[in-house]
Parts: C-alpha cells; sequence; structure tokens
C-alpha cells in the first residue's frame, strides 16, 4: 500500500481569507502528514499544520463563543477502531493530540470542559491562549452589530443562530483522513465551532459517527453546519457506503443526501483500498492531497 493523506480546511459559502494563502497552508499540512509513519501520526502531524495557523478556526485562531472564550473540540479515529475525542477543551495549542492522549492513555473515549482541560494539563500541554487580536475584534463588531447586551443574555439571539451562520456560512473547520504503507487508515478533525456559540456548545466534531468517523471500510472527516452533520450522522453514512463503493462515490451521495436536507457541507475521505476523495454541498471547499496516485 502507499501512503497518501487528505487535508481540509474549512467549507463554506465564500472563504474568509486569501484562497492562495489558505492552499499553501493545506498543502503543507499534507507534506507534513506525510512524514508520519503510522496512520494516526499522519492525520495527527497534518492537523497540527492548520492548528497553528490563524486563518483557520481550529485552535490558534478559533473563533470566539458568545462569551468570547475559545471552546475547542478535536476527535481521531482508525479503521481498527480505536477512538479518542475532546469537546469544550479550552486554553490548549493542538486539541487533536489531546483527542490521541485520550485515546491511547485512558479507557474513555470523549473528556468534555474541565475535565478535558485538567487532562491535557496532566498530559504535559501547557496553557495557551488561542485568541488572536483579529478574532477578539471581530468578536466585538459582531456583539456590536447584534445588538447584544451585556448585562444579561439576550433569549431572543439562542434561536437565530443557525439562521446567522447559515447567512454567514462560516465554516473552518480543519480535518485530515491518510492511510499508510501498512494498510491502516484514520481520520481526525478539529475545530474551535461556530461564531457566537453558546457556551457550552458543541458541535459535529468529536461526535462519532457524525463529523469524524471510521470503521473497517474507510475514514471521513467533515465541515460544515455541525447540527445538521450530527443530526444525520453523515460520517456513519459515509464510511457504511464504503462497504460497497469507492470513497468518491460514497461521499457524492452523502453529499446528496446533505443537499436533500439542505445542509451546507463538505467531507473528505479513504477507503480501506487508499482511495482519497472529497465532496461538497457547501459554495467552497479547499483540499491539499500527498502521496496520492
Amino acid at each position: 500500500m502507499r501512503k497518501s493523506i487528505i487535508v481540509h480546511g474549512g467549507g463554506g459559502r465564500a472563504p474568509t481569507g486569501p484562497t492562495g494563502e489558505r492552499q499553501s497552508v493545506l498543502d503543507r499540512a499534507a507534506a507534513a502528514g506525510m512524514r508520519g509513519r503510522t496512520a494516526v501520526e499522519m492525520v495527527e502531524l497534518a492537523v497540527h499544520v492548520v492548528e497553528d495557523h490563524p486563518m483557520f478556526d481550529s485552535a490558534t485562531g478559533a473563533v470566539l463563543t458568545l462569551d468570547g472564550e475559545c471552546e475547542l473540540d478535536a476527535c481521531l479515529m482508525t479503521g481498527d477502531g480505536r477512538l479518542g475525542a475532546v469537546a469544550g477543551l479550552t486554553r490548549t495549542r493542538y486539541p487533536i493530540s489531546v483527542a490521541r492522549a485520550v485515546m491511547e492513555k485512558t479507557d474513555h473515549h470523549l473528556l468534555v470542559g474541565s475535565g478535558a482541560t485538567r487532562f491535557a494539563r496532566l498530559n504535559g500541554f501547557p496553557d495557551y491562549d488561542p485568541r488572536t487580536p483579529e478574532r477578539v475584534a471581530y468578536w466585538k463588531r459582531l456583539r456590536r452589530d447584534l445588538r447584544l447586551g451585556t448585562d444579561r443574555p439576550d433569549f431572543r439571539f439562542w434561536k437565530k443562530l443557525r439562521f446567522w451562520h447559515r447567512k454567514y456560512g462560516l465554516f473552518e473547520t480543519c480535518g485530515a483522513c491518510a492511510i499508510d504503507a501498512r494498510g491502516g487508515f484514520a481520520a481526525a478533525t478539529s475545530t474551535g465551532g461556530i461564531w457566537m456559540k453558546l457556551p457550552g456548545r458543541v458541535g459535529d466534531t468529536p461526535v462519532p459517527g457524525a463529523g469524524t468517523c471510521a470503521n473497517a471500510f474507510g475514514a471521513i472527516s467533515a465541515t460544515g453546519h455541525g447540527e445538521g452533520v450530527m443530526r444525520h450522522a453523515f460520517g456513519r453514512t459515509a464510511v457504511e457506503l464504503m462497504r460497497r463503493l469507492p470513497c468518491q462515490e460514497a461521499l457524492e451521495a452523502t453529499i446528496r443526501l446533505a443537499s436533500k436536507h439542505g445542509i451546507e457541507c463538505g467531507i473528505i475521505g479513504v477507503d480501506r483500498r487508499g482511495r482519497l476523495g472529497a465532496a461538497k454541498s457547501a459554495g467552497w471547499m479547499q483540499v491539499g492531497i500527498a502521496g496520492a496516485r
């Protein structure tokens, strides 16, 4: 088997930064992933590159909650059934590595909130503020433009979030899928979620079978409107389709289902034969690829 990797940096209706720079980061991420020996190492190294770039919504440069904090979600799954995830992780540079630590060092699959952050510190991940001046400035502008009060929550806004995000189409999750030289494959996804989300909101990324999924037939990483992806379990749908379809056909079939339900998203994947694929119902989704035939 020839090892290969595909990386995405989110999707939406229009990119929020230069597409050339975004593509360059994704290409570097794919190249970094090729330095890994196992599929797990490959996806972790690739996601690190994107987590470190402030243009993307994963770690450094993650979007802010309604309260102005970053709550980070990440998940790593393998074709042989291993799984680790974190949700609501705070002040950590590499959420995907914390997810890997959950997979390899605990009997659990998912750690959340303060427990996830405490676990990160106990495993040597130092305190790190992922907020950038640009993200903080934009958060202040959104609060002003949305006329959010500072004394108490605006309950009317809570039910408008999904319409607001559909209007702007801001989905910048990052993810990677890889297969190694021995035929092992894995998927990893890392995100800061959606702008102005309620504190404690968890999207599709750390939910097995939703934004990240892997089984004996393939592995996927998704981006898009998290509630929709989670509600319909598109990740599980895609990898189950790989039981009988090549990767690309399975992803396209899943995206047709997403479009039927009016859900903007994108999916990348790899199947057990090493075939990579990418499909989207959103207007754009850039990917980086390395090692593919």
